[in-house]
């Protein structure tokens, strides 16, 4: 996958240094970045923003590095030079000679945002002059309307269909390389993309991961369409300090902005009932979201406590697969790779087969990914096969997925150049012999007279036989 940070400092430290500046210039930006660096670092920087201003230049005074690395526990020195790259490659400090000095718009916004005195973060107006009952939104319609908006766009990924998400979220998908375009689109009920071994990874990771890896793609596309993403993060930081259950007010955004909240709505971030109505609702996946990257990352193999992804699957040593679940995307998550036989309210069946493994396969989805997915949904009385030492996955099932992944290395595919209709057994064993010295030798046939060597070596071998064939010419 693209974007593989493993934490928020990361993608920081990976935008230009003007928008870094730029971000740096918001209150909640600073708040956000400070609370999600490690306690160490914490540590410094309050003793940093603590310091009076150099009386001759006013901006923050600078620190010997010699003197800051005495604040630190010999036993914690390579901590300590860890996180002091990690604070120059995130603009937070600046090295000038041997000090230290603290980036000082950082400073200025941080001590404003941690001691108080700056202006509210997000536009509130007439929310304190009580909202019309149209702007009202219980909590619990919140949690449901973005855990349906995000299923929506994981349901597409899975299943493509063209009406159900934007074109700005198919095309943050192919850029991520979640989807891939099918080649072969001649029937009208081919779908036009495809799931990637990639896209059945993010479908593995917990929700709040999914939605940054979502994002930060979305920026990078964003960023490539000429847009400034500076304002787009400082409004997701923003979002992260704002009061479930309140609105805001969205009339003094920019197009630009306006857009970008937009896809924020389509993806479950935020809710407004119409464009029209000027104010919106940021829901729990938006005020999470900058806590998201530092907890769990984005392509590791941990796959959180959301409610949706409790264990619901059983599977057999009969090849059969039972999902205790009623919910569309897991289900279609499971077809992936189980021809599916029966659905009930709450239970349906599958079968894994050997074509529909194959069928997996050719999407990019590896066997150990299907076994993670049943791994990590397995149901609680599948998982009482540990308490007796056993396998979770029946090792019958387990061994037989990766056999028939293995059946697709049985042959492999090599370029390679033909030579043949030799006059006689000597000019074909003399060219065969020539191959084989080289190692470029593919394959022969002594009765055919017919050589393949590999595209590498044939310049080689086609300048010999240029050289030796007027030769075995005048000898027969």
């Amino acid at each position: 996958m693209s974007s593989q940070f493993a934490n928020l400092q990361e993608y920081i430290g990976s935008l230009p240094a003007n928008v870094i500046q730029n971000i740096y210039g918001h209150p909640a930006s600073c708040l956000a970045i400070f609370r999600d660096l490690p306690v160490l670092a914490r540590t410094i920087i309050m003793r940093f923003i603590c310091l009076p201003n150099s009386e001759t230049t006013g901006q923050p005074q600078p620190i010997s590095q010699g003197v800051v690395s005495s604040w630190i526990n010999p036993s914690h020195q390579n901590t300590y030079k860890i996180i002091s790259r990690m604070l120059v490659k995130l603009g937070i400090w600046n090295e000038i000679g041997t000090d230290w000095q603290l980036d000082a718009t950082f400073r200025n916004n941080l001590t404003g945002a941690i001691f108080g005195g700056t202006t509210y973060w997000l536009d509130e107006t007439d929310s304190t002059a009580g909202p019309s009952e149209r702007n009202v939104k219980k909590l619990d319609e919140l949690n449901a309307y973005s855990s349906t908006r995000w299923d929506c766009v994981l349901q597409y990924l899975v299943n493509p269909d063209r009406g159900q998400i934007t074109r700005d979220t198919i095309d943050v998908f192919v850029h991520a390389k979640l989807l891939r375009r099918n080649e072969d689109t001649s029937s009208s009920s081919t779908d036009p993309y495809t799931i990637t071994g990639a896209g059945f990874q993010f479908l593995l990771m917990n929700r709040r991961s999914q939605v940054w890896f979502f994002i930060i793609n979305s920026l990078e596309t964003r960023q490539q369409r000429g847009e400034d993403i500076s304002e787009h993060l400082i409004f997701l930081f923003q979002l992260s300090f704002a009061t479930f259950g309140k609105d805001y007010s969205c009339e003094k955004f920019s197009s630009v902005k306006e857009n970008f909240l937009q896809h924020l709505r389509e993806l479950g971030l935020t809710w407004q009932k119409t464009r029209k109505i000027k104010r919106y609702f940021p829901t729990k996946l938006a005020i999470e979201l900058a806590s998201g990257l530092s907890t769990n990352g984005f392509v590791d193999q941990q796959y959180g406590t959301d409610e949706i992804q409790s264990g619901f699957l059983i599977v057999e040593t009969n090849y059969r697969v039972y999902a205790y679940t009623n919910n569309d995307l897991y289900l279609k998550i499971t077809a992936l790779f189980c021809k599916m036989l029966y659905r009930f309210p709450n239970m349906s069946v599958g079968l894994i087969t050997r074509q529909s493994i194959r069928r997996a396969l050719s999407k990019e989805i590896s066997a150990d990914l299907i076994l993670n997915f049943l791994k990590s949904h397995a149901h609680p009385q599948m998982r009482k096969r540990l308490l007796e030492n056993k396998p979770l996955i029946p090792t019958t099932i387990s061994d037989q997925i990766r056999l028939w992944e293995m059946e697709q290395d049985r042959i492999v595919d090599q370029e390679g150049m033909l030579y043949n209709q030799f006059n006689t057994v000597n000019d074909f064993e003399l060219i065969e012999k020539y191959a084989k010295d080289l190692n470029v030798l593919l394959w022969s046939n002594a009765q055919k007279r017919c050589i393949i060597v590999s595209k590498a070596g044939h310049e080689e071998v086609r300048r010999f036989w240029k050289m030796q064939r007027p030769k075995s010419s005048n000898e027969s």
